[in-house]
């Protein structure tokens, strides 16, 4: 691949890193924290392939009319191809399928004192699925008994939920590469829905009958009743939790 070419692949990459941060796809593939240096990254691709575009150009025009044939290899332009996958396919991130494969998240104890819960104006208080995970298990004032709060993640139906789905957000420290699905077991649902659909969900937690921190299962499983639901036809751009919040 001449120095041309080698331009084309930066600049394509680059275009496509920006119609990502424009959108906020890219919130899809990588934490929101990241946008700093992606932003860079993206321009530093552009700076060269402009670069290398303009600097093959002139090399192309100044290059003698001579006859040769060209042995450098051409799988270089196969690099292009993961960026026609991102420009023609929507990207999703991580749904059920994932949180099939992937053993769920469970929080290391809790040191520090949960501070107080924000009350909301239009509805119950908004809490990440994180944080109601840690009070669930962890805060001895138990800040969530009796209060209705309100989560918001995608449905992962799961045989041990029958009357209900767990509701999923990931918790990812860098990209979707790392991972790790956080689940609240919702039940008395009383209707089924597709796994992946988003929704928002006012739910009360359920206290076990058995601590958690005396099961000896690898995950324990936070149940809420549920509310009232609702359907969020718009995904939030940005998908995933992070653990430095």
């Amino acid at each position: 691949m001449n120095r041309v070419g080698r331009a084309s692949v930066m600049l394509a990459l680059g275009l496509v890193m920006a119609r990502m941060l424009w959108t906020g796809s890219f919130g899809w593939f990588i934490q929101q924290r990241m946008q700093i240096p992606l932003l860079l990254a993206t321009i530093v691709l552009l700076a060269l392939g402009l670069y290398e575009g303009i600097s093959g150009t002139r090399e192309e025009h100044h290059k003698p009319d001579t006859v040769f044939k060209s042995t450098a290899p051409k799988v270089g332009w196969l690099m292009i191809l993961p960026l026609l996958v991102l420009v023609s396919v929507a990207p999703t991130g991580l749904g059920a399928a994932a949180a099939d494969r992937v053993e769920a998240f469970k929080p290391a104890e809790e040191t520090e004192l949960f501070p107080p819960i924000e009350e909301s104006s239009d509805g119950p208080p908004e809490i990440r699925v994180l944080d109601f995970v840690n009070r669930a298990i962890w805060d001895e004032s138990k800040s969530l008994q009796d209060r209705p709060m309100r989560l918001e993640g995608l449905v992962v139906n799961d045989a041990d939920v029958p009357d209900g789905f767990l509701l999923t957000r990931f918790l990812v420290s860098c990209c979707a590469a790392d991972g790790v699905p956080i689940q609240v077991a919702v039940r008395d649902v009383g209707q089924t829905f597709p796994n992946d659909t988003w929704v928002v969900a006012d739910v009360v937690w359920r206290e076990p009958d058995i601590p958690y921190t005396d099961l000896e299962d690898d995950v324990w499983n936070v149940d809420a009743e549920l509310i009232s639901i609702t359907v969020d036809p718009d995904p939030p751009t940005d998908a995933y939790e992070s653990p430095y919040e």
